[in-house]
Parts: structure tokens; C-alpha cells; sequence
């Protein structure tokens, strides 16, 4: 349904057509707050077409550097990384044909980044990461207009540096050009006169020559300051935001969205396990954690088998992986209440605990399809208390719990230290995506038939694990990555030629009332 107008009003602008480049117009320090009148479902298009863009920047990044690099190999990196910058823009913003399709590109780029701006205001962790993404879309677009455009910027938001004149240049052509080769090179350089304050990085790494409290800065070094003029910019909005997001966001027809954004999953939510997953049986789950699961799922499943019970939140989480992996709602009743058994009868596991299982697959209570949790919503959600061991290890385990579960794998020293140290950083998927790539080495070069990072989702870990082991035995994906039927036995028993039956463990009896938000009941709640 159609809702009254959110407020954030003037009339609509038709997309204009300029003289300057598109990615001009988009260049901006976002300091003018919007004030357009949009539908609810106008708010949540524009608002989940951003987040995408900037979750796509993010997957970029993670990919970056790791190949070993010269000067060549620099210039080709930078060239993809603009490739892939410029498809998602053309992908998630530029001429989209939806009923955004009467706001100008410029227009749904400025709304996009405010109603995320108070989305990802909420803590420190969201507005770093938030502060990252825009900072590379800011730098990406900074980089690709002319010199000319960059000056007009620049102008337009108050950078005005002095410009060092000719004859000044020639005083000081030894200090500025130490080299007499690029002497005359130099000469030709325009040169800005910056104060120090604001060349902070440039001084550090004594890139510029500083004198009387200015840093001479040719103006193909000034895209970093601009840049850091952007960021501190940002991270003082962020912080203003932050301070009234509960009277936004108490508004009820936005609130939803609002304060679950960071936890939106927009890529497949793996709710269909038979269409997207191979599938899994309760034989051979142990063999999967053991080949196929990410360190949450191992470590879940880990815990179950050693101490036969899983309180609510590691339940639920495990759960719904298992459900998202291909495991159907009988044999998840036989796997869980064969782990169960050992501390409790069948009537127990019955009275206790059967009525949610059925419920996570949708057939009690609301009959909810719920899905499996992205890693943002792991890492975002209920840290795990005493005795519970639901999370994200790399973010709710001490630097010696992590260490030591890594050891447990078998992992070299090296790469655990490695994946420790992105993990202690705060770079929790990059933890998780090296983890990836140390156990899968080559995968980069196959032909997995997915295209999202294994660190975005849990299920995605395991089903490009999966892909990844039928590729490496010579197994066709073709049949087996989108099936159902016994294509979970070629998987398997192409990686190990062996089924491990399950002798594991159940769980103490607690309250199992499900609280699942998810982004169906998100739209549900939008419209009203």
C-alpha cells in the first residue's frame, strides 16, 4: 500500500540533462539534508538500493591487495577496482526503471546516503563501517572527473588553497623536486599551499615539503586531503545523527526498516534450500561441519557433539543454517533429538523442544518462512553469555579462544596468526574470508557458480566450500550446486569416498519462543 509522505518536501525534479559528467553531479559532501516527499516504499527502494552499493564497495575491498604487486600490477588493480566501482553504480543507482525512475540519479544518491547516514549511526561499529564504504564511493568518483571539474569541487565547498606561484616555485625547486631529473617536470606542477593541519597523512609520510606551518601540495596529492576532509565531515554527522536517531526513528511507519537496516540480507536468503542447496542429511552433517562449514557453524556443532545441548540463540542460529543447507524439517527433528537423547527421552524432547523446530520451518505459530542468518546479523546480534556459544567467534571470542579454536583446525601458525590479527582489528568477514581462502586455496580460479563473498553469509560459505570440493574431484556443478535429489551424496562422497554416521549430543531445557525479524516481516510492517 501507498503511505502518507515520509518527510525528508519540495516537488519531484525529472532527471536533467547537463553539461557536466554524471559522476560530477554525484560528487558531494552531503551536506545539504534532502527535503522530498516519498512514499514508504519509495524510502525502503532507495534506502536498500544504497546499502547494496556500499555492500558491494565492502566485497570489493576485500579483495584488494591480495595478489602480490609492483608498480604494473598497482595501475591494473586500480584500473579493476574503478571497473567494479562503476558497475555497481550503474547496477544499484544510475537510471534504475523503478518507481524511483522520477527522482534524478543525483537526487536518489543524496536520499540513499542520508537514510543510511541514520541507519548505521547507532554504534561505533556501524558507523565505521558505514564511514569506509563512502569514503571509497567519495574517493572513486573524486578520481574520475577532470582536473577542471575537481577545482570546481573543491570551490564550491570552500577548499580554496593558494596557489604557488611560478617564481616561488623556482626558490624552492630543490626543496619541492630533491631529483634534478624531475626538475622541469616540477616547474610545471601546479602547486597548492596547504595548511599543515590538513595534510596530515601527506606530512607523515613526508610526501610533501612543509615550511612556516604549509605543506606544498601538487594537485594530484590533493584528492587525500579532500578525502579527509569528507571523512571528518561525515564522522561528525554520524555522531549528530546518532544523537537524535530515537526521535527518528520512532516515526512507525519507518522504524522497522531503520533499525534493522545493518541486518538486511539482500543477497540469496537461502529460504529454499532444495532450489539453491545440495542436500544435507542428518549422516552426514558431522563430515559437513568438518569440510564445509564456517568457524560459527564448526564451532556450534563442535559444542553440540561435546556437550549435547545448545541453549536458545545457538538453536536458532544453528538451526536455520541447517535448514538454509538442505537439511528438511523430519530429518531435522531426527537430528536434533538424536543429539537430545542424551540427556533427555523422546516425550521430553517432544514436549520441550519439537514445537520450535517446527516452528523455524514455518509449521507452527505465524508459519513464518524464516531464514538462515547473513553474518551481519551474527556478528550485529545477541552477543553469547556464559555457557552459550552462538555468535561470531571472530567477534565475541577472546584473541586465546579464537586462537586456539583456529589451532583445533589444524591451520598453520602463520594463517592463524593472520586471521587472528584481522579479527582482533575488527575486520571480522575479512577473518572470516581469509579463513576461506587458506582452507580452499585456488578457489579464486574456479568456476564456483556464485558470485557473492563467502564471508557474507554462512550458507554461502558452505555451498561455494561445497562447489569448491566437487570442482577439485571433477564433479560438474551442473547438475549438483542448484539440485536437490542425491546430489549431497556426489558432494560428499567425491571429497572423503567415506559418510560419517552421527554419535553426537542434545541440550538442557529452556523457553524456545522465537524471535526471528526478518526482511519479509520488514516489508509487512512498511506497508501498514
Amino acid at each position: 500500500k501507498k503511505m502518507k509522505h515520509t518527510s525528508l518536501s519540495a516537488t519531484r525534479e525529472k532527471p536533467k540533462t547537463a553539461s557536466i559528467s554524471t559522476t560530477t553531479q554525484l560528487l558531494s559532501f552531503y551536506t545539504q539534508h534532502p527535503n522530498e516527499e516519498l512514499t514508504v516504499d519509495e524510502f525502503e527502494i532507495l534506502s536498500l538500493d544504497r546499502l547494496q552499493l556500499l555492500r558491494g564497495i565492502d566485497n570489493i575491498n576485500r579483495t584488494k591487495g591480495q595478489n602480490p604487486t609492483g608498480a604494473e600490477e598497482d595501475i591494473k588493480e586500480k584500473e579493476f577496482m574503478a571497473n567494479k566501482m562503476k558497475e555497481l553504480e550503474r547496477k544499484h543507482l544510475l537510471n534504475k526503471k523503478d518507481i524511483t525512475k522520477n527522482f534524478s540519479d543525483t537526487k536518489k544518491d543524496v536520499i540513499g546516503h542520508f537514510i543510511l547516514r541514520l541507519a548505521y549511526c547507532k554504534s561505533e561499529d556501524l558507523r565505521r563501517w558505514f564511514l569506509t564504504q563512502e569514503m571509497c564511493l567519495f574517493k572513486y568518483r573524486l578520481e574520475s572527473v577532470s582536473n577542471e571539474e575537481r577545482k570546481a569541487f573543491m570551490h564550491e565547498n570552500g577548499l580554496d588553497f593558494e596557489l604557488v606561484s611560478y617564481e616561488e616555485k623556482m626558490k624552492k625547486i630543490d626543496s619541492l623536486a630533491p631529483s634534478n631529473t624531475i626538475k622541469e617536470k616540477t616547474l610545471q606542477t601546479e602547486f597548492y599551499k596547504v595548511p599543515f593541519q590538513q595534510a596530515l597523512s601527506l606530512v607523515a609520510s613526508r610526501a610533501v615539503y612543509l615550511e612556516k606551518g604549509f605543506a606544498y601540495v601538487p594537485f594530484n596529492r590533493l584528492v587525500s586531503i579532500i578525502v579527509s576532509q569528507f571523512r571528518a565531515n561525515l564522522s561528525r554527522a554520524l555522531t549528530d545523527a546518532s544523537n537524535s536517531f530515537e526521535v527518528v526513528s520512532s516515526d512507525s511507519r519507518i522504524a522497522p526498516l531503520i533499525k534493522n537496516m545493518n541486518k538486511q540480507f539482500i543477497g540469496n536468503d537461502f529460504s529454499s534450500s532444495a532450489k539453491s542447496i545440495d542436500k544435507l542429511s542428518p549422516d552426514k552433517v558431522e563430515l559437513a561441519a568438518e569440510l564445509n562449514m564456517p568457524l560459527c557453524m564448526k564451532n556450534l556443532q563442535m559444542h553440540l557433539k561435546k556437550e549435547h545441548k545448545l541453549k536458545h540463540w545457538g538453536r536458532l542460529q544453528y538451526g536455520l543454517f541447517l535448514k538454509g543447507a538442505g537439511l528438511d524439517m523430519d530429518d531435522a527433528q531426527q537430528f536434533w533429538e538424536g543429539h537430545f537423547s542424551k540427556l533427555m527421552s523422546h516425550d521430553q524432547f517432544v514436549k520441550g523442544y519439537a514445537y520450535s523446530f517446527r516452528h523455524m520451518y514455518g509449521k507452527e505459530g505465524a508459519r513464518k518462512n524464516y531464514t538462515p542468518y547473513s553474518c551481519m546479523k551474527i556478528i550485529m546480534g545477541t552477543p553469547p553469555e556464559a555457557g552459550a556459544h552462538h555468535g561470531c567467534p571472530y567477534r565475541h571470542m577472546s584473541d586465546g579462544g579464537l586462537a586456539t579454536l583456529l589451532n583445533g583446525l589444524k591451520l598453520s601458525t602463520p594463517d592463524v596468526k593472520e586471521i587472528a590479527t584481522l579479527a582482533s582489528g575488527g575486520n571480522y568477514q575479512l577473518a572470516c574470508l581469509r579463513h576461506f581462502e587458506v582452507t580452499h586455496p585456488g578457489y579464486q580460479q574456479m568456476d564456483l557458480k556464485l558470485a557473492d563473498s563467502p564471508a557474507n553469509h554462512p550458507n554461502q560459505w558452505f555451498q561455494m566450500s561445497v562447489n569448491y570440493h566437487k570442482v577439485k574431484n571433477g564433479v560438474s556443478l551442473a547438475h549438483g550446486s542448484q539440485g536437490s535429489g542425491n546430489s549431497g551424496d556426489v558432494a560428499f562422497s567425491a571429497t572423503l569416498k567415506v559418510e560419517s554416521s552421527m554419535n553426537s549430543p542434545p541440550q538442557s531445557r529452556e523457553s524456545d519462543g522465537m524471535s526471528v525479524p526478518t526482511h519479509s516481516e520488514v516489508d509487512v510492517n512498511m506497508e501498514v
